[in-house]
């Protein structure tokens, strides 16, 4: 019995002390976690205007870059030039050993001499019924052949001095005196240096808007090394697209040739769509895959990625956005609908 009077207080004495227990931690106040607002900087779009564009690469290249090339063979006994030169047309630039062809023009002087006087004699014969008319042919032909052939000894005696065949500047000057040279190898290049052009490869997605917008694209080219810059002028457009680089060649014209020479890498920007007047942000203020936020009532609200136009670092916003207030930095961090406070920019 008295066993079961010390269990039943020992069991009184758990109970009470729980009881206690629950009565003290329910008369606590409860303590709760509130997240602070995250702090983002906005600012609002800009009116400006853009002009869409596409930023390719390419060589200047000289309109012409002409070989000068004997019209004879033999061997180099003057050469007159040397690369970077600057050449008139017409100028001599090397003379060919010229006596194989002095003897050969005095050859056809010779025939040429005997034919004559033969045919002044049958005419004088003729005249006086001494010599047949088909006589007087036969030697007049005879002579007109050897007129000929004086003629072609005396061009082929002319060719011994090369020459250029456009005014510019001598970019290739290989040949040297002693060299012997043909009809079939250049002995320099000339170029004109005032007529540069560019021959780039534009992908293919972009070739009706070229085709159709042709009269008014604007191009500016960059040299990034010497910091060159000039504009150009679209000159052709190829009729067809290459379908094994799904490409197609556009040449340009530059209206500035003081900076730039033949072989220099340059950057072309072609600009082919131009918008006027309307709202844009720069482009940090998109996430990596495109969205944007913007903020309304203290909360953070997001634009799903769209066919957005880009240009000169800025994009234009959607319509009917043109008065929010857009989030610019921290919208990386940011939920939809989530709290933020706003510092403005």
């Amino acid at each position: 019995m008295r066993k079961f009077i010390k269990y039943i207080v020992f069991v009184i004495l758990i109970a009470a002390t729980v009881t206690a227990l629950n009565l003290f931690f329910s008369s606590r106040p409860v303590e709760t976690y509130q997240k602070s607002a995250r702090t983002v900087v906005a600012a609002k779009a800009h009116r400006r205007t853009i002009t869409q564009s596409v930023t390719l690469h390419g060589y200047v290249e000289s309109k012409q870059m002409v070989p000068v090339v004997p019209f004879v063979s033999g061997t180099v006994e003057e050469y007159m030039v040397k690369a970077g030169d600057s050449v008139e047309k017409d100028q001599v630039v090397a003379v060919i050993d010229k006596e194989p062809y002095e003897l050969q023009y005095r050859q056809a002087e010779a025939a040429f001499t005997a034919y004559e006087s033969s045919y002044n004699r049958l005419v004088r014969l003729a005249d006086s019924g001494a010599a047949t008319q088909q006589d007087l042919d036969t030697v007049k032909s005879q002579r007109d052949a050897a007129e000929a052939q004086l003629e072609l000894a005396a061009l082929q005696l002319s060719y011994t001095q090369v020459k250029t065949n456009i005014a510019g500047t001598v970019i290739i000057a290989d040949a040297a005196v002693g060299d012997i040279v043909s009809t079939s190898t250049p002995i320099a290049v000339v170029m004109d240096p005032d007529n540069l052009i560019v021959d780039i490869s534009v992908p293919e997605k972009y070739y009706q808007v070229f085709k159709d917008n042709m009269a008014i694209l604007q191009v500016s080219i960059f040299n990034e090394t010497t910091g060159a810059s000039c504009q150009a002028e679209v000159e052709s457009i190829a009729p067809y697209i290459d379908p094994a680089s799904k490409s197609f060649k556009v040449r340009l014209a530059l209206t500035d040739t003081s900076a730039f020479t033949a072989g220099m890498y340059v950057k072309a920007e072609i600009g082919y769509q131009t918008y006027e007047n309307v709202m844009t942000l720069e482009d940090s203020a998109l996430k990596a895959d495109g969205s944007l936020y913007y903020v309304e009532d203290g909360q953070a609200h997001y634009i799903a990625p769209w066919d957005a136009v880009h240009s000169q670092g800025c994009f234009i916003i959607p319509e009917g956005y043109e008065d929010k207030l857009f989030i610019v930095e921290g919208q990386n961090f940011v939920l939809d609908n989530e709290p933020v406070t706003v510092k403005e920019r």
